[in-house]
């Protein structure tokens, strides 16, 4: 039989406002020693408890126990406060948030800059990737350079200028308000507004001797003279191998490059380019990555805009427009293989050492060290007289060899000879198995082995046809264009006169670090934080669910361990039932 428990005062304790009392019934099984005679406490023993007045749970809820219900509160307590953070952090990180094309995402932040010593600028980052593009796909088109790339860059009032990507050309120069038609021609953009900027100004070599001194050390033809009655004013001139010309005279301007890098004052030509047959590019101007004062680069690294005189070029194999320039040291970590390096030539151009040219198992005749200019601003490749006959000599015998069906042919307009299949179709895949690799082979010994398609491009106009992108030279020096720089990253290291190169995937390297869209190292965090969100109110919204459904078992009696009962809980007197 059941035996009653006797009524235990509890001293009364102050409760807050809103909450309510219980009384409890415990019907209790004893055993030998259950209860203390002497202050009436349970000792062992199972009992059952009818809950009466049960209240409805408010906001953090209630429970029948103290030590459950402070668990519950701390509970709460905790939960209010993380949402709370996440519910401001996502609406920080959602007010800044914008969208960007092709499925991408960005966060607009505020930069956070620092110093730059003795310049007064502020920057958030000293080296950068930059994405490059060219006019169409193809190696040679209706644009005649498929694959000079373009680098874009903003001037006052945010106007921007595709200009030509070329480590062969020391000189920054584009159209300005004022020049003629005749010189500066018709291009992609209107010319430069100069009225804009604050920070325009001619140099003048007649009142400032810094100005004289830089015009008197430029790597290109100039002279000092007077345009628009100002006396003073230096005049460039400028040629090149395919017959082209370009003049202005030099000014200074902010520039800005990038979306990482701080802008630079830097000093560039007003003026344009024409070609040998009178017409324009559609480019806007050039960008110069060759040597000298005068250099994009070299005129970045003097500001302090990025942390070494180094940049990197890598363009993407056919059949794209699109390459990577980076700015400074930048770290691709694992995604790129450590560079071999060589020793950079001469003082005038961006020039190595070549120790032999390999077509498949055959050395190149003639190939062996010959000075090599990288220019990235040439579309073909153009070697030595020797060098180039038995290239195509080589090239032929080992191609008709092994698949006769492959034809020889000559282009009419652009002489190039080409290669055509009578009965299979050459595709990519095909060229690529079908024709033999070429191996170059660098001072000391740097071995680049690179596919058929870095000596030969598809026809502009007749599918299925390949045409070797190499051309014959008067000179005894190669100089090596973007046919045969494709998929390999070049970093010209200026500061230790070095270059170093490696097979790439250029494609993947602009993708993860290059992409259109601008950069943002919050991305990630973004990403973060709307995954936490996401979870957090799914879980919450599971929490309720339980507590509101899934939780409320019907029941009238339950079953609890004596140590957990609040002590603190008022007990009426207890009854057999």
């Amino acid at each position: 039989m059941p035996s009653r428990i006797p009524y235990v005062p509890l001293p009364r304790l102050h409760r807050p406002r809103g909450t309510r009392t219980f009384s409890y019934h415990l019907d209790c099984v004893s055993a030998a020693g259950a209860i203390n005679s002497k202050t009436g406490h349970l000792l062992k023993n199972e009992c059952q408890v009818s809950r009466r007045n049960f209240p409805r749970p408010s906001r953090c809820g209630h429970s029948s126990t103290r030590a459950a219900m402070v668990v519950s509160q701390r509970t709460c307590r905790a939960w209010s406060a993380t949402t709370t953070i996440v519910l401001v952090l996502v609406s920080f990180v959602a007010s800044g948030a914008r969208a960007h094309g092709k499925g991408s995402f960005a966060i607009a932040v505020k930069k956070q800059a620092r110093a730059v010593p003795g310049t007064g600028r502020r920057l958030l980052s000293k080296a950068d990737a930059i994405p490059i593009h060219a006019y169409g796909d193809r190696l040679l088109n209706e644009y005649g350079a498929g694959h000079e790339f373009s680098l874009t860059i903003t001037l006052a009032g945010g106007q921007e200028f595709d200009l030509i990507m070329d480590t062969g050309s020391p000189i920054t120069y584009l159209p300005c308000l004022g020049c003629s038609p005749e010189l500066c021609g018709y291009h992609e953009h209107q010319y430069y507004d100069w009225r804009m900027s604050t920070d325009f100004r001619v140099l003048n070599a007649s009142t400032s001797a810094a100005d004289a001194a830089f015009c008197d050390a430029m790597p290109v033809a100039h002279e000092v003279g007077e345009v628009s009655n100002v006396s003073g004013v230096c005049f460039f001139e400028i040629g090149y191998l395919d017959g082209s010309k370009g003049g202005g005279y030099m000014v200074e301007d902010v520039v800005t490059v990038g979306d990482e890098l701080s802008p630079a004052n830097m000093t560039f030509g007003c003026g344009g380019m024409k070609r040998a047959d009178g017409s324009f590019d559609r480019q806007d101007g050039m960008a110069g990555f060759s040597r000298g004062n005068t250099a994009f680069h070299t005129q970045l690294a003097k500001a302090g805009v990025i942390d070494a005189h180094v940049f990197g070029f890598c363009s993407e194999g056919s059949g794209t427009d699109t390459a990577m320039l980076s700015l400074g040291r930048y770290n691709f970590g694992h995604d790129l293989a450590p560079l071999s390096y060589t020793r950079m030539l001469g003082d005038d151009y961006l020039a190595v050492r070549t120790m032999s040219w390999k077509l498949g198992e055959s050395t190149i005749a003639g190939s062996s060290n010959v000075v090599t200019i990288l220019d990235s601003g040439t579309t073909l490749v153009l070697l030595p007289s020797v060098m180039f006959q038995d290239f195509m000599t080589q090239l032929t015998a080992q191609v008709t060899a092994n698949h006769s069906e492959v034809e020889v042919v000559v282009d009419e307009d652009t002489q190039e000879r080409c290669f055509i299949s009578e009965t299979t179709v050459l595709t990519a895949s095909v060229v690529r198995e079908w024709f033999p690799k070429l191996t170059i082979t660098y001072d000391p010994d740097i071995k680049l082995t690179l596919p058929a398609e870095n000596y030969l491009y598809s026809h502009p106009v007749i599918p299925h046809t390949y045409c070797v992108g190499i051309e014959e030279s008067e000179d005894e020096t190669i100089l090596l264009g973007q046919q045969t720089l494709r998929n390999t990253f070049v970093e010209y290291d200026l500061e230790n006169d070095r270059v170093g190169l490696v097979v790439a995937q250029c494609e993947n390297l602009r993708k993860k670090f290059a992409p259109d869209t601008p950069h943002n190292r919050w991305r990630f965090v973004a990403i973060v934080f709307i995954l936490m969100f996401t979870a957090c109110v799914i879980g919450g919204v599971s929490l309720f669910l339980y507590v509101k459904f899934g939780s409320r078992k019907p029941f009238k009696y339950q079953v609890f361990d004596v140590d957990l009962l609040d002590a603190e809980i008022e007990m009426g007197d207890v009854a057999n039932t």
